[in-house]
């Protein structure tokens, strides 16, 4: 006999750009304070929006910083994970960014603002200790193919 286990989990599908932010040596991490956990900035792709477009809107609201600029695709990586009420299957785009300013916006518009600055600290640290620093397998492994990229580019 064959039997199939039909799951009673609600599964979600998704896709998320995010940023890696280089300034020379360095990449530009976020530390979510509620959780302790060292993140990239990365969100929801709207409806309508390249990964690009995401890429670089989700960095802007996240970080704060108002002109990055993407030098180079990543990749794109599959994410699957059970929360306690669905299961999420997210694919995640992510580009290297350089800033084309250090101008910040200090008072951003976009609807969760607020909850952006006080969920995030920003720091900036050396390229390999931000991939070991991050809390999420795929969120290392684009943080090397950064690092790699900017080796090869000096």
């Amino acid at each position: 006999m064959n039997f199939t286990i039909l799951s009673l989990v609600p599964s979600v599908y998704y896709q998320a750009a995010g940023g890696i932010v280089v300034r020379g040596p360095e990449a530009l991490v976020l530390r979510k304070t509620a959780r302790d956990e060292w993140v990239l900035p990365k969100g929801h792709v709207e409806a309508g929006e390249s990964l690009e477009a995401a890429a670089l809107r989700e960095t802007r609201e996240e970080t704060g910083y108002r002109h990055p600029r993407i030098v180079a695709a990543l990749g794109t990586l599959r994410a699957e994970f059970d929360l306690p009420d669905r299961r999420v299957t997210r694919d995640e785009s992510y580009f290297l960014m350089e800033l084309d300013s250090e101008a910040r916006d200090d008072d951003p518009a976009h609807a969760d603002a607020h909850d952006d600055s006080a969920a995030f600290e920003r720091h900036w640290l050396p390229l390999a200790e931000a991939a070991e620093r991050l809390s999420f397998e795929p969120a290392r492994t684009f943080m090397r193919r950064a690092q790699q990229h900017v080796m090869s580019q000096t």
